[in-house]
């Protein structure tokens, strides 16, 4: 345990005992009272002193400890569980449910918490369960915002893509991913809202609209004590307020340290990402399941497209669209490496998603594309008839190794989830063979995504998708910015992959490595393809002036 958290838990750990115990072991009624002892200051007898009507402040302040404690324990649980479930469900349903949640989270922040809270408990006036309803409805909101937020960036996020082009269901990407990611945030939350809860509560009692004069509370503990403070009786403000400043300290301090974890945590995948590392041994011979049927189609290739056009939501004009995918014709050999080259912006990596299933959210679409030999046409693709062909036929890498992976499971993990979401056994040692036979070593295993380097991410997200035993696979950039050494281990299981007869499709800016590693080479501008065929044939004698423009850039 870090020094900076060591105090903070300790004094918290020792107001949560004595606020326990001691009630326990010195039991008061708290509307005891005994007119021998008013007002008599700390001593051996009274520790902390006694009050107007001699009542032991030492007990009375643990006693309204443990209520306020109590009291602020289960409503920033209600707020949290509140914040949460708002958050989900606008994430989740989007749309209107997403607008209408957001303008109630307006229209609570709008109102002054204090007099919501007051209105709520004069209402119900003296009732526990009013004070604690009353702080939930008003610290709720930020609980949800947060939840929303994070859920939304981690919907896009390339890990949760890269599930979905494994053929992971909707179901397991929100248990294993999504719900996981925003749990953190959830129990900082409410951390974070027990000194503010405790506050609160302490604030209606001391107004009076609190808990009735008889119980014992912080807040009552510092209404009693205005009028002790007029016969000098310091002692009656500084223990029930050293105590609710101390409590209040201790949790924001162990909360803003988990909160400055995370954040060092999230640096470090960020610095990482650039990183590589190269490799002591040999690559190994990738064990791919060859399948029994390489060639789909009749004329050989595993996905045919005719005349694909996409559309995307303009950015600038509400309604308008711009065509990106302008009628694209192109074929991926069957059993075969099929590289895509062309200029930044050309796109490739769309085309690729497309291919798999995930196109950016709004896009519609025109023509028909041929995935294991069933077509699927325009309809079929607006209906997610690719995304049903995700894990069986095919399955997509995406580019992006450093956010490919969940952040917050080691690598053997994310293997036994993508093993077991592709119905395939799943034991830590059929997760270890898996990553093995992907050129990754199994020490890599027990690690987090921010404790790898760039080519070691890139070789697992590799992993995972060769995994999931698809027939064709989709790779995004699965060399970029990675060192001679780790691009060669890359090249060399993707040429055993396709020796096994994976189809692989691969989108590349290497023209070096295109050059040595493809079979079948397209080329893309502006949203067309302008060239295809062998390899040889088309870098070494183009017919597009787009081809000689890349040639010309790589020289």
């Amino acid at each position: 345990m870090s020094r900076p958290r060591l105090l903070p838990l300790a004094l918290l750990g020792l107001a949560v005992l004595y606020a326990v115990l001691v009630p326990w072991l010195q039991p008061l009624d708290p509307r005891a009272v005994d007119l021998s002892a008013v007002l008599q200051a700390p001593s051996g007898q009274h520790f902390f002193g006694t009050d107007p009507l001699g009542r032991d402040v030492w007990i009375r302040s643990a006693q309204g400890l443990r209520m306020s404690l109590l009291l602020a324990l289960l409503a920033s649980g209600f707020s949290t569980v509140l914040g949460v479930g708002v958050g989900l469900l606008a994430a989740w349903r989007g749309g209107l449910v997403d607008r209408v949640a957001m303008r109630l989270v307006d229209a609570t922040n709008a109102l002054p918490h204090l007099l919501l809270a007051v209105v709520i408990v004069a209402l119900w006036r003296g009732q526990w369960w009013a004070i604690v309803l009353s702080i939930a409805l008003t610290h709720w909101t930020q609980v949800a915002r947060i939840v929303r937020s994070r859920l939304l960036a981690e919907r896009t996020a390339d890990y949760v893509q890269l599930a979905r082009a494994s053929g992971a269901g909707t179901a397991f990407i929100w248990f294993t991913h999504l719900l996981p990611a925003v749990a953190p945030q959830a129990a900082i939350a409410l951390v974070l809202q027990l000194p503010h809860a405790i506050w609160h509560e302490s604030s209606l009692s001391f107004l009076g609209v609190g808990l009735p004069p008889e119980s014992a509370s912080l807040g009552l503990l510092l209404e009693d004590a205005r009028g002790g403070l007029l016969a000098g009786a310091w002692w009656l403000l500084v223990f029930p307020a050293g105590l609710l400043v101390l409590v209040s300290w201790s949790t924001a301090a162990l909360a803003g340290t988990a909160g400055t974890r995370r954040l060092r945590g999230r640096l470090a995948r960020t610095f990482s990402k650039g990183s590589t590392t190269r490799p002591a041994t040999a690559p190994a011979v990738a064990r791919a399941t060859p399948h029994a049927d390489p060639d789909p189609s009749p004329d050989g290739a595993a996905i045919l497209v005719s005349g694909l056009g996409l559309r995307l939501p303009s950015i600038t004009l509400r309604g308008a669209t711009s065509l990106v995918l302008k009628g694209i014709d192109y074929r991926a050999e069957a059993g075969r490496i099929n590289v895509i080259i062309g200029a930044s912006g050309a796109g490739k990596s769309l085309l690729l998603r497309t291919l798999a299933g995930l196109p950016p959210a709004g896009a519609s679409f025109t023509g028909n594309i041929a995935v294991g030999g069933r077509t699927l046409d325009a309809a079929g693709l607006a209906a997610a008839g690719l995304a049903a062909a995700r894990g069986t036929e095919t399955v997509l890498v995406p580019g992006s190794s450093g956010t490919a992976l969940n952040p917050v499971r080691t690598v053997a993990a994310q293997m036994r989830q993508t093993l077991k979401a592709a119905k395939r056994p799943s034991s830590p040692a059929d997760a270890l063979a898996a990553l093995e036979a992907a050129a990754v070593d199994g020490s890599l295993a027990a690690r987090y995504p921010h404790e790898l380097s760039g080519g070691q991410a890139q070789r697992v997200a590799l992993a995972l998708g060769v995994a999931v035993g698809a027939r064709t696979l989709l790779v995004d950039e699965p060399t970029s910015a990675l060192d001679a050494d780790t691009v060669g281990l890359m090249e060399a299981l993707l040429r055993s992959l396709a020796a096994a007869g994976t189809t692989v499709v691969m989108v590349t800016h290497d023209l070096d490595l295109a050059r040595r590693i493809a079979d079948h080479l397209a080329v893309v501008r502006d949203g067309l393809v302008v060239e295809s065929g062998h390899a040889s044939d088309v870098l070494g004698n183009p017919a597009h002036p787009a081809t000689d423009s890349l040639r010309g850039a790589l020289a």
